[in-house]
Parts: C-alpha cells; structure tokens; sequence
C-alpha cells in the first residue's frame, strides 16, 4: 500500500492558500492508486517558529507600507530578508510519516518556501521519500530566485514537477524526469461539489479587492449593482478583523465561506488570483484588476487574454482537469 502526503499550507496570512490545497487534494484523490492512503500534513510549524515575529511587524500599516516601498526599490530585498530568520528545526508530525511520496501543492518555488522547508523536505528524501511538485511556480522570477531555487531542487532531486503556469515550466523543465505545464491546483475546487443554492441576494455580486491602489473600484463597482459582497481573504489577526468586519466585510476562518460566495455570486471583481480561479472553476463570471506576475496563472487554463479586460468565463476547464490528473496518476504508479 502506498502512502501519499500532502503538504498543505497556511491560510491564516491569505485563505487563498486554502483553495490551493483544497484542490490539490482533490486531484490526488483522482489520480491516487488503488489501495494506496492520502496523509494530511502542515507546514504550520515551521512558518509560525520562523515568522511570528515578521508577521507582527507587518501588521503595522506604517512598517507594512514601507515594505512594500522597499521592495520595488530594492531588487532581491523580499527573498534577501529570509537569511534573516531563525529558522529552527521544529517538531512537524511530516517528519514522522513513513511516506512514499510526498506531495508540494502550490507557490512553492520560491526562496521564501525553501528557507523554511528545505531541511524537512531533505530529511525526507534522505530517507526515500520521493517529492512531488503539483501546481507548482514561483514569486517574481528574479535572476536571484531562478539561481537559489534551481540550487534546492538539484539537491532534492523530485520525482516530478508540476507546473501552474509558463514561466515556471521554461526556467524548471529539466530538473525533474518528469515535468508538466499544468494549471494551478484552485482550478480543481468545483470537484468539490459544493451545492449551488438560491440566496436571500440574488443576484449578487462579490469585491474582492487588496491593493490600495484599487480601493477605488469598491466604490465605482458598487453604483452599478443592487447586491454587492465585499470579501477579505486574510482572517487574522483579530484586531484587524474586528475592524473589517464592522465596516461590513465578509471575514471567515473557513475557506468554505469563501467558496459558498464565488460558487454562487454572479460576478466577482478582484486584484486577488485567488479569488478569481475559483469562481472561473464554479463555471462563473470574473475580472481580475491586477499587474502582478501571478496573473500568469490564467494562461495555461486559456483565459489570459480577456480577464484583465473584461468579465470572462472559461472553457474547457473538465479536459484541462482531466489531462492533469492522468498525468499525475503516472507518476504515482511508478514511484
């Protein structure tokens, strides 16, 4: 009997991750072999012992904004500052699985993930666990990020690589036997089977909007529809919450909230991917108001070319489900 992990993240700092996982694992359940055991584990440890204290500083809306300056000012400054951390060897209940493989959903090719995860992940291999990438890219594709990630996953040597979008594929392709240029794992929630169901606010509409460059659009949005639903997707820390909640903004600590919105709202507008993918998933209409590098996450599932424009729907969403999924079950079968 094989033993599949799963790695899951942490969605207290962006829930967002939550519809990652959700659909990570919705796609190793499909692809599984018969028999074989899917095993649940965090990266919760690690990340709280090594960024409690950055994640307070970033509350202050002062330090949060100098960031952010300092980021765009400072090539490289993000992923230097993890040198920073006290990156202690914690208990993680991942540690003591016996594993065949372990699976790695998400954003994760990053210097930031492989300063926190790194020992654990080779400690694993070192004992013949293989590891699989699944939905994988990275952050900003800095020359930076490309040298030191590149570095990490010589030494841990996957089994397979999964991308979620293009540029990941092209940078990473020849460091696994097996490489894929997939779709990010959000794509998979609808497999959920979340019920669709008449509300009190039909129709209605979801903001979703982080950047404040785009607070704007809250207001200019909200003349043209009756129903509207602002959503935030970081629940803590409470403080804050409280805050957001009272100025009438829907806050949850279960993604499936989240999920109830964009399954049945009839449009969302967002500057989050993860607010997008998932309504494009639920066969609903989204725009996303965005320049990030993570807008390269619409262009594997097709729909990169209108979403930033316009309301856009996708197509073809079930073959592009299904292709990945077949890919995985292979490499499954073999380790």
């Amino acid at each position: 009997m094989k033993h599949v992990g799963v790695f899951t993240s942490v969605y207290f700092n962006n829930i967002g991750n939550a519809f990652i996982d959700f659909g990570a694992i919705a796609t190793i359940e499909a692809a599984m072999p018969e028999g074989a055991q899917l095993i649940k584990l965090s990266q919760f440890p690690n990340f709280a012992s090594a960024m409690a204290k950055g994640m307070a500083l970033k509350e202050s809306k002062l330090l949060r904004s100098a960031w952010h300056y300092g980021k765009k000012l400072f090539k490289n400054l993000h992923d230097k500052s993890y040198n920073l951390i006290d990156n202690k060897q914690v208990f993680n209940v991942a540690e003591m699985a016996k594993l065949d493989v372990m699976i790695v959903p998400g954003c994760v090719l990053t210097v930031p993930f492989f300063s926190l995860y790194f020992g654990l992940l080779k400690r694993m291999t070192d004992r013949g666990t293989k590891i699989v990438f699944l939905g994988a890219s990275g952050n900003y594709y800095s020359d930076n990020e490309v040298k030191e990630v590149t570095k990490y996953l010589q030494q841990l040597q996957p089994a397979a690589l999964m991308f979620r979008d293009p540029k990941a594929h092209e940078l990473y392709k020849n460091l696994a036997p097996v490489t894929y240029n997939g779709i990010d794992n959000a794509f998979f929630v609808n497999r959920l089977n979340l019920p669709k169901v008449e509300t009190h606010m039909d129709p209605f509409v979801v903001l979703n909007f982080d950047d404040p460059r785009n607070f704007h659009l809250n207001k200019e949005l909200a003349q043209q529809y009756k129903n509207v639903v602002y959503t935030n997707h970081k629940p803590f820390p409470l403080k804050y919450v409280k805050r957001v909640i009272d100025s009438g903004v829907m806050v949850s600590d279960t993604p499936l909230d989240y999920l109830f919105l964009y399954s049945n709202a009839a449009e969302v507008h967002s500057d989050r991917v993860h607010a997008c993918i998932p309504t494009l998933s639920y066969g609903n209409k989204c725009r996303i108001y965005s320049d990030s590098p993570r807008i390269q996450l619409f262009e594997n599932a097709g729909v990169s070319k209108t979403i930033s424009k316009e309301l856009t729907a996708i197509t073809g969403l079930q073959e592009k489900q299904d292709a990945q999924i077949r890919e995985l079950a292979q490499v499954l079968q073999k380790i």
